[in-house]
């Protein structure tokens, strides 16, 4: 299924981009070029025609690490000691503009401390066109917490990525446990 930029859908959406950032690609692709990131930009090329808004919340524990998990978060303690994760700076390559919006993410779920519901509700923004990186840290900590919010929630998934395959087929072949359309 391809994404439709020509629903009515479209009045009340927004394009978010998640954890599309320097450290993700450093740990995952290693610096080398990802055609997921060509597939992303590409996405966002085309959903720039609608004039509908683009975010981009990305995953930031603080310069020092002022916003950490205490010892007990499973997935994001591991990384303290590893010197990354300090900043939320957008991957070389992504096709930000001035006016995007950008989040530093203190967790796994987009929405977690920061204003992004109610920036999105301000705007009247009631589809979120979601794709990000990891499929099992981000796209489904975000995607629960939208969908349980009430959000008409669409995600693309050749612009999603995770490390664990099987995981990725899961979740996209359960449309999420039924939370999302899948695009």
């Amino acid at each position: 299924m391809t994404i439709d930029l020509q629903g009515s859908y479209l009045e009340r959406a927004a394009l978010v981009i998640m954890h599309y950032q320097v450290d993700v690609f450093d740990i995952l692709f290693r610096g080398q070029p990802s055609q997921l990131l060509d597939r992303c930009n590409a996405l966002i090329r085309r959903w720039r025609a609608t004039g509908r808004p683009v975010l981009f919340p990305n995953f930031s524990l603080g310069g020092n690490y002022e916003h950490a998990p205490p010892a007990s978060n499973r997935q994001i303690s591991p990384y303290i000691p590893s010197g990354r994760f300090r900043t939320g700076l957008p991957v070389e390559g992504l096709a930000f503009q001035p006016g995007d919006l950008f989040y530093a993410c203190p967790r796994a779920s987009v929405f977690y401390g920061t204003s992004l519901d109610a920036d999105l509700r301000t705007r009247g923004v009631g589809t979120l066109v979601m794709a990000g990186i990891s499929t099992t840290g981000v796209v489904l900590s975000s995607v629960t917490w939208a969908s349980d919010a009430d959000y008409d929630v669409r995600i693309i998934e050749n612009c999603c990525y995770d490390p664990d395959q099987q995981a990725h087929e899961a979740l996209f072949r359960s449309g999420f446990g039924g939370r999302v359309q899948v695009v």
